[in-house]
């Protein structure tokens, strides 16, 4: 797959009008029985009877989820179990992603880069209707893209002082001081997803939180109801104008058929519940099985898995301060340990994972590379002792590892690592906090603590990944790392701007050792097999599902 494809010019997708107009799920009725044969004037004449053609049941999904979102605010949320409900079901951009991570148009009908790639030119589907009735125009996408770039690091980045101005009603331009053939890769799969909202409901966002108070967006579903800690409910949007080809959905992107009417979010943080609410057939689908009961389902013919690489656990030196600050001490940690075991720990069997070196997830062809994989897994404890020497780390010195109790894996991560330090004859310990404290103290107290252990999702563009931030942290501040992020950000020759990547990649491995890559894990959801057409990418997607009873 090219990275260029789909970058100059987008193609234009076909509208399908709907003549439904209610926003609430409306019962789709049959066609009418054909008029009955007219009979001779000499015949006897026979009582008519009409039957009415049975109207259709409204249908429901009903989805069980671990995580209560914080808000569905997508621009500003990162968390994927608010992208999972709002970005693509409620929320559409200026362009999606395929499952190739081609970015296709989506409120746009085609774009045009300039050949510097400092100009890029949107020009924006015309009849397109916002939850609230107000059709879509330049001035709602020209301050939703401006509102995304202010909340994204990333996307400011790219763009500098740029920003989106509108050229007339039904176009947008950007163009920037440097050019960058990465813009819509950005936009289509940035964490902080760049959806498009009215106008007035930018302008009314919280002045504290900076939140928007409404959830008002384009796509096929709109949020009828949210019950603190119970569920969300979404119906379908009766004005959605799909877009592409019938029977053309891909990753994120394309025709949205919407055919389920209601959807509810369940929220469910007991397991056991999840898994008796499937069985039962209270819930349809849910990522919230655990890995333990994951062969219940895989062999159970009513129920259907549907799974892709999700994340990236890896922990973090603090390279602000104290031993994780020295590239040895970083060197030497990676070399004792014995991943598989770490590994093994969190997730129980290895069909659950998958171990490689790579930063960049192997779904990622334009930027996957094993350039370093020579210094991964290692498992090398006589080596590993030379290098704590070379650092000054002795015996008698502490490694600390901050981590959250209440996220299973990271913790028994955090176990094995303690274990195979001690073996090694260091001393280790875990600084353990809930998730809320832990994250405060991961922000602002760098000074308790040496490393900790978190996760990754996958990443359109290597300086999309988090951990490589110097102001983030762990706090990458490696002057090669930020110049050659910087480098492959601005390079119009993407050929080039791989190759830094690939050489940057093992310069990481061998000898800065920012993070501890531990391997990618394989997310999976279970789905009752009456519901067709979910998928997983990123998270499970259901705007192309439908029920088959």
């Amino acid at each position: 797959m090219s990275l260029f494809s789909g970058c100059t010019t987008g193609t234009t997708p076909t509208a399908t009008e709907s003549s439904t107009e209610a926003a609430a799920p409306v019962a789709t009725e049959a066609p009418a029985q054909p008029a009955a044969t007219e009979v001779a004037a000499t015949e006897a004449v026979a009582t008519e009877v009409v039957t009415e053609a049975p109207v259709e049941e409204p249908t429901e999904l009903h989805i069980a989820m671990s995580v209560v979102p914080t808000n569905l605010d997508v621009v500003m949320n990162t968390a994927d179990d608010a992208a999972q409900i709002a970005s693509g079901p409620i929320f559409e951009q200026l362009v999606a992603m395929d499952n190739t991570y081609k970015p296709v148009p989506e409120l746009c009908t085609k774009w045009d880069m300039s050949e510097d790639a400092t100009t890029y030119t949107y020009y924006l589907r015309e009849g397109v209707k916002f939850h609230n009735g107000e059709e879509m125009k330049a001035v709602d996408v020209v301050a939703s893209m401006n509102r995304w770039i202010e909340g994204a690091d990333n996307a400011k980045s790219l763009v500098g002082d740029a920003r989106f101005y509108e050229v007339d009603e039904y176009t947008v331009e950007i163009k920037m001081a440097v050019g960058s053939p990465y813009l819509n890769l950005m936009i289509g799969g940035l964490g902080q997803h760049a959806g498009i909202m009215p106008k007035s409901v930018i302008d009314d966002v919280d002045p504290e939180s900076k939140l928007v108070k409404e959830y008002i967006g384009t796509g096929p579903y709109v949020l009828e109801s949210w019950v603190e800690d119970q569920y969300i409910k979404l119906v379908t949007y009766g004005d959605y104008q799909p877009y592409g080809t019938e029977g053309d959905y891909s990753g994120w992107a394309g025709y949205k058929r919407a055919e389920i009417d209601t959807i509810y979010f369940h929220f469910v943080s007991d397991p056991n519940t999840v898994l008796a609410g499937m069985q039962t057939g209270e819930y349809d689908a849910t990522d919230g099985i655990t890995y333990d009961n994951y062969d219940m389902f895989a062999n159970d013919d009513n129920f259907y898995i549907i799974s892709a690489e999700s994340e990236q656990p890896a922990m973090i030196f603090n390279k602000k301060e104290g031993w994780g600050a020295n590239a040895k001490f970083r060197q030497a940690v990676a070399t004792l340990l014995n991943i598989d075991d770490i590994m093994l720990a969190a997730y129980g069997q290895p069909e659950f994972f998958n171990l490689y070196a790579s930063y960049m997830f192997k779904s990622q062809t334009d930027w996957y590379t094993d350039r370093g994989s020579e210094y991964y897994n290692l498992h090398d404890t006589e080596k590993a002792k030379q290098l704590f020497e070379e650092a000054g780390f002795t015996p008698n010195d502490t490694f600390t590892i901050l981590v959250a109790s209440d996220a299973e894996d990271f913790y028994a991560m955090a176990v094995v690592i303690k274990s195979q330090m001690e073996a090694a004859g260091y001393k280790c310990e875990l600084l353990v906090y809930d998730w809320s404290t832990f994250v405060t103290v991961r922000n602002t107290e760098p000074d308790k603590y040496n490393a900790f252990i978190t996760s990754f999702s996958e990443k359109v563009l290597p300086n999309m990944n988090l951990f490589l931030s110097p102001t983030w942290a762990g706090w990458c501040t490696d002057e090669r790392i930020v110049a050659d992020l910087a480098k492959i950000g601005t390079s119009l020759d993407v050929p080039t701007a791989q190759q830094t990547w690939y050489d940057l990649q093992e310069y990481m491995l061998a000898e800065s050792v920012p993070v501890v890559k531990f391997g990618n894990t394989l997310a999976f959801g279970v789905v009752n097999k009456k519901v067709q057409g979910m998928e997983y990418f990123n998270w499970m997607t259901f705007v192309d599902a439908e029920i088959v009873e």
